[in-house]
């Protein structure tokens, strides 16, 4: 991600970090559904908020932050505590 990109999407940031979060991780942790559920997202906003809840357990949220950008094919702009925005670019058609 260039400096730029980052700076421009730094810029829209704000008005997500207000919303709830499009995608919550629980209990059941990184299923299959999570990962389809943060791609469907995705697909229709190129900013998304990820929450993973106080029921989440994780031994490594950094790598499990790791695991759904590979998975989704994104990008982590900004991780606040138990919550990230991810970025994907529009696919262009």
């Amino acid at each position: 991600m260039t400096k730029n990109l980052k700076r421009a999407l730094k810029e829209q940031l704000l008005p997500i970090w207000n919303q709830p979060a499009k995608v919550n991780v629980g209990k059941h942790g990184l299923t299959e559904a999570i990962f389809t559920a943060i791609d469907h997202q995705l697909a229709s906003h190129t900013l998304i908020k990820v929450k993973f809840l106080q029921n989440f357990e994780s031994e490594n949220l950094q790598a499990d932050i790791q695991t759904i950008t590979k998975k989704t094919q994104s990008q982590l702009v900004e991780k606040r505590g138990k919550t990230i925005i991810l970025y994907r670019p529009a696919k262009q058609e």
